[in-house]
């Protein structure tokens, strides 16, 4: 039987070439991060698995500081736990796991348009508003890659931060963007934002989140924020759909809001 050291060493010898190399500007721990949990939701360490840092400060060729940081990083994302005398082991990745991780995104992001509502200057409502026009002329190009649309997407998010005038939000909101682990879910494996209709689909949503932080209209603005990443958190689990003998997502956890009040309201 294999140890699970050299199951993991088997799991990772899969890749060619170097795993961090294409990772973009991001500081060398969380690239590490970033690449061990594309590996742990592609099931390549299974829930349990320890991670061991000599091993791994040896397959990405670096020492073992930037490995323990990595390991926290996992652990922040609720995708590995810490015990003493043990090390680190896998947390292990579930739909629920996901969709948790995105509820408490959507209370953050609501609770960061309630204050834009509140707080807006007109520059940073301007930007605000160029974000979604710039989202907006991209919905209507069918042929416009999932990619550059969640980014897009999602740089209207930091706009709205901004319209919080609140460094201390601004700072929780990019922190939680950049932990949870939806963002790496983006641009590993696409799971939002595919077709023409979804896409068209968020760009009317921010529209209406725009239209009520204009009217500083805050519990609008809010509720639908939070819509607007509980839809994100569906897509993701229809994408991630639990494979044969898993169970399926807890109905308790598929949070939504009605927004018919708000629009009938014409605000």
């Amino acid at each position: 039987m294999k140890t699970k050291a050299s199951f993991r060493r088997t799991a990772m010898s899969d890749s060619s070439g170097d795993p961090l190399a294409w990772r973009g500007h991001r500081d060398l721990p969380e690239r590490i991060s970033d690449d061990l949990t594309r590996r742990i939701m592609a099931g390549e360490f299974r829930n349990g698995d320890r991670l061991v840092e000599a091993d791994l400060a040896g397959f990405y060729n670096v020492s073992r500081g930037p490995i323990r940081d990595a390991i926290r990083i996992l652990t922040n994302r609720g995708l590995a736990d810490f015990y003493p005398r043990r090390g680190a082991v896998v947390g292990g990745f579930d739909t629920e796991t996901l969709a948790d991780a995105l509820n408490i995104h959507a209370t953050l992001s609501g609770f960061s348009a309630r204050y834009a509502a509140l707080m807006w200057t007109p520059p940073a409502l301007a930007e605000l508003t160029r974000r979604v026009e710039a989202l907006e002329a991209l919905a209507r190009d069918e042929t416009c890659k999932p990619l550059r649309f969640a980014l897009t997407s999602g740089r209207i998010g930091t706009a709205l931060a901004r319209c919080s005038d609140s460094a201390i939000l601004q700072r929780t909101m990019m922190s939680n963007a950049n932990d949870i682990i939806w963002a790496l879910l983006w641009r590993e494996f696409h799971v939002d934002f595919r077709t023409p209709e979804r896409r068209r689909e968020n760009a009317e949503i921010w529209r209406e989140v725009l239209t009520h932080v204009t009217a500083r209209d805050a519990e609008a603005a809010d509720r639908t924020m939070q819509e607007l990443i509980f839809q994100c958190r569906d897509e993701a689990l229809k994408v991630l759909k639990p494979g044969e003998g898993d169970e399926e997502t807890d109905p308790r956890r598929v949070l939504h809001n009605d927004l018919s009040r708000f629009r009938s309201s014409g605000s």
